[in-house]
């Protein structure tokens, strides 16, 4: 079902033309339900319009739904702008308030746009918050991006920014659930992407039952500052 899902988020974002095969017409509800859980309901009906083309098709009081519920998000269109968060571990907290004093002058661009958003991710990884939604910004910031990112103050280009705060692993695991999900090429990724830390990502992400032993023993220094 997660396969599916996930073809129909790449039909609507022009990675696919159709999905591999038809959903079933109990599978359409659940469909819905994953898209709305994710915040990514809005994306997912310019998905199901694309199906129509090919005959595809579900239930029409959920496809009306469906429709209503596209109306009144913007997860389709807009970037939200994710301003910067202290973290949960003090460590990396200074490197990321020291990375952020050091670069005053870039600090509403793209760049730190981006490795803002990338520590919400984190962060709402340790309390089993996070969503395709802020993925699926992340997606759409990286390809604007192009791979150009602005001059940090140390000269250090992005994925050294990225180790120095101690963010360097979750970021490329991030990067592969991107590929995975939404068929990001490598070309837009500012480090290489790092299948088995994606696969934990985004199994943790997906399953909707908690698993906070496998979150602490995976992230277990995190984890501490997080429980506090």
């Amino acid at each position: 079902m997660q396969k599916l899902f996930f073809e129909l988020l790449q039909v609507a974002l022009g990675r696919l033309d159709c999905v591999d095969r038809a959903p079933l017409e109990e599978e359409w509800p659940e469909l819905y339900r994953m898209a709305r859980e994710h915040g990514v309901a809005g994306t997912c009906y310019q998905g199901v319009e694309k199906l129509f083309e090919f005959g595809l098709r579900g239930p029409q009081d959920l496809m009306l739904d469906w429709m209503a519920e596209s109306e009144e998000t913007f997860d389709a269109d807009v970037i939200e702008l994710y301003t910067p968060i202290p973290m949960k571990n003090p460590f990396k907290n200074n490197n990321w308030k020291a990375l952020r004093n050091e670069n005053e002058r870039i600090a509403s661009t793209p760049s730190m746009h981006l490795c803002s958003l990338l520590i919400h991710a984190h962060e709402l990884l340790l309390y089993r918050q996070l969503k395709l939604r802020i993925l699926l910004d992340a997606y759409r910031l990286l390809r604007q991006l192009d791979g150009h990112y602005d001059d940090f103050a140390n000269g250090e280009p992005m994925e050294r920014q990225l180790s120095d705060l101690g963010f360097l692993k979750f970021t490329r695991g991030i990067m592969w659930v991107l590929g995975e999900t939404m068929k990001l090429e490598r070309r837009y990724m500012p480090c290489e992407p790092l299948e088995s830390e994606g696969r934990f990502i985004l199994e943790q992400m997906m399953n909707e039952r908690r698993q906070p032993w496998a979150l602490f023993k995976h992230y277990t220094f995190d984890m501490l500052w997080a429980l506090k």
